[in-house]
C-alpha cells in the first residue's frame, strides 16, 4: 500500500486510453488506483494516490501512455487533499 499524501486524477475520452494510463501509473510509480468514474459523454477519469513525487511521476507516465492511443483531456496532482475530498471516493472499504 502506498503512503498517501496525494491524489491523481486523469481524464481521457474513451475506456482504452484509461485503462493504459492506470495500468502504466502503477507500474511506473508506487501508487494505488482508488477509484474509475465514468464522467458522461465517453468521457471517464481515474483517481490515484501515494506520495507527492511518486503521484507525480505516475500522472506523467500515464498522460504519455494514454495519450499515444487516444485524447487526454485533463491531469491533476493534488498534495495534501483536505480530508473531505477523500470521502468523496467509492473505496471498497474503510
Amino acid at each position: 500500500m502506498a503512503i498517501k499524501n496525494a491524489i491523481g486524477i486523469l481524464e481521457t475520452k474513451g475506456f482504452a486510453p484509461l485503462v493504459l494510463g492506470a495500468d502504466t501509473a502503477v507500474k511506473a510509480a508506487n501508487v494505488d488506483v482508488v477509484e474509475w468514474r465514468q464522467v458522461g459523454s465517453g468521457y471517464v477519469s481515474f483517481v490515484i494516490e501515494g506520495d507527492v513525487a511518486a503521484v507525480r511521476a505516475a500522472i506523467d507516465a500515464a498522460t504519455d501512455a494514454a495519450s499515444r492511443i487516444g485524447e487526454v483531456i485533463s491531469q491533476l496532482v493534488i498534495p495534501r487533499p483536505v480530508d473531505e475530498l477523500d470521502e468523496s471516493f467509492n473505496r471498497k472499504s474503510k
